[in-house]
Parts: structure tokens; sequence; C-alpha cells
């Protein structure tokens, strides 16, 4: 019941939020640890009902639990799409896995009669331990099973932070990690946008390449829970400019971004977003005819130290992961490295 909980509340709890919307068409809302009590106890009642029919005992005992952790497995490993929610290969393997299970328990009971006493007893006794090996790996093949995906995962959890408003908590979902997809991508975006830190911090996250990642496009769902019209609509009005910005900024254009920054923003202010001064200090040093020139005394001092971690090493590998740990979350190493 313990591992059933704790798999449930603190691991599943997003994947469960989904299948609950999408099979509810969105009507009910998911309370992780209302959802992870109600599930455990009903799990913890077919394993009783399934003693109840096997009287399976001693070393044979574990298995009673076998249905309930296929159920468990089956709930946590449903296919999930824009589309909806199906059981997918489980319509047919779950049943096929119980016929399998009822064979295993007619053969067991036949063998109990004439199973050896085991005079040890107790918490550290022969039968307690192969119960226990039995329970271990019937929990790592519903781990094993279940979805795994961690970029679903993200990308659930940040949609139920961002239907509850909460857009610095769905921030930090993943914020280390080194992978992403469109879809999330577009999600951290609009976060962002949300507080004011899409020209600041875009960069400081695993990036698609190009502007059309930046936005859902027309036609191609990329959330499941959340809105996308929500996220057009808030893309068109205040939070349009930088939109704009950083879409010149995914495809590497520093002449459109240059042409349009300054309209937008006044680039003397110290207020600047950083990827802003970043992109501005890079286009600086690299056109011969600017249309505006920028100047930021720490920026310039930044860039150079980038360029000369960027010569120090020859391998290109080494290269990259030399000023990833220096300059990752800056514009210039999406520049040049992405």
């Amino acid at each position: 019941m313990i591992f059933t909980f704790c798999y449930l509340y603190f691991y599943q709890a997003d994947i469960l939020a989904v299948e609950q919307h999408l099979l509810s068409g969105g009507k009910t809302y998911y309370v992780p640890w209302i959802g992870a009590l109600l599930i455990t106890f009903a799990l913890y009642l077919i394993h009783l009902g399934t003693y109840g029919l096997t009287g399976l005992y001693k070393r044979a005992h574990a298995l009673t639990y076998f249905p309930s952790l296929l159920i468990l497995t089956i709930l946590t490993g449903m296919k999930i799409s824009d589309a909806g929610c199906t059981l997918g290969h489980w319509l047919f393997t779950g049943p096929f896995l119980l016929v399998i299970y009822v064979f295993v328990v007619i053969m067991l009971k036949k063998y109990q009669p004439y199973e050896q006493p085991m005079n040890d007893i107790g918490p550290f006794s022969r039968m307690m331990w192969v119960n226990l090996l039995t329970m271990a790996v019937m929990f790592l093949l519903v781990g094993a099973f279940s979805n795994r995906d961690a970029l679903f995962h993200s990308r659930m959890r940040v949609e139920t932070l961002l239907k509850k408003g909460e857009y610095e908590k769905a921030l930090e979902v993943g914020r280390r990690a080194r992978r992403t997809d469109a879809s999330l991508f577009q999600l951290r975006a609009y976060a962002l946008a949300r507080t004011n830190g899409l020209g600041s911090h875009l960069f400081e996250y695993p990036t698609m390449s190009g502007s059309k990642a930046l936005l859902p496009r027309q036609g191609a769902s990329s959330t499941v829970m959340y809105p996308e019209m929500e996220i057009r609509r808030f893309a068109s009005t205040k939070a349009a400019d930088d939109y704009r910005l950083c879409a010149y900024l995914l495809d590497k254009d520093l002449l459109s971004f240059a042409k349009s920054v300054y309209k937008c923003y006044d680039i003397k202010s110290p207020d600047l977003p950083k990827h802003y001064r970043e992109a501005l200090t890079l286009y600086t040093h690299k056109s011969n005819t600017p249309v505006v020139t920028y100047h930021n005394s720490v920026a310039d001092a930044d860039y150079e130290d980038f360029q000369k971690l960027a010569r120090s090493e020859s391998d290109k590998q080494q290269r990259e992961n030399a000023v990833r740990d220096t300059y990752g979350n800056t514009y210039w190493f999406y520049y040049f490295f992405r």
C-alpha cells in the first residue's frame, strides 16, 4: 500500500490528471492525494478479494498482489495523445497476463499441499524473503511498463501548473534537463512570457531550432490539457513584441532583430532583457555596417571571454562541453552551437 500510494502521488500524479481530463472531457479534475488514496484502497480490496479466491499463502502469498499491480500498471501505462486516452496494447496484454496468472495459481494450488513446512518464522525467515523478492520484482515491472517518458511527464506537469496559473513553478519543471520537445518548449516560452521573462531566460532552457517551434502550429495540437488558443491569444497581445524578437533570435536573424529591438525597448536601459543584450553585442561584433551599435562593458567582456573559451579546445565536442559549463545559458551558446 505504501508503494502504491507513493508511486501514484509522487510519480504518476500528472499522468492520472491528464487521463481523468481526457476521459471526462475536461469536466472534472484530478486531486493527487485523494486520487492516490482512493486508487490504493481499491487495489488493496482487489488484493483481499484475490487472496480470498485463491487462498495462496506461505511462499506464494505475494502473488495475491499480482492482479492489483497489473491494474496499477495498466492505469499508469495507458496510451495518451491529444485525441484521447486508450488502453493501447494493454487491451490484449492485460487479459493474456490474467489467463497466465490463473494457470499459475491452479498449478500452485496443486503443489501447496505438498509444500515442505518452513520452521523459521519472523521478519528474517526464508518465507518472508521469498515474498519480499517477489514483491520487489513486481514493483520493478510496474515501473518498467508504466509511462516512463520523462519529457511527457514534464509536459503534463507544466500543463497542470499552467492551468492553476502557477507560472513560476511551471518554469522550474525540468529546468536542468538537456532534452526538450516542441510542445514543452512552447509551454515554457508561454510561461516565460507570462512572467515577462521571455527575453531574459528563454535560452537558459533546452531549445528547439527555428522560430516555428515557438508557437503551436495551426492544425497540429501540441497540448493535451491547456488550451492552445490561450497561448496564441496571449502571444498576439502584449507579449507579441517579445515573441517576434525571440523568433528572430531562434532563426539567428540578427539583422531583423537589430532593426526591431530598438522600436520595442530602450537599448541603453540597464533593464534591457539579458538575451537581447547578448544578441546586440553579438551583432555589433559580427556586422561591418551595423544598423545599430550597442556596447555594454559587462556584455562585451563576457563575449570576449566566451570567444577565448570557444577557441581553447580543438575538439568540437570538448569545446562545446567547456563552453556549456560557463555560457550554456546564453544566446551566444545557442547561436554558435545549435
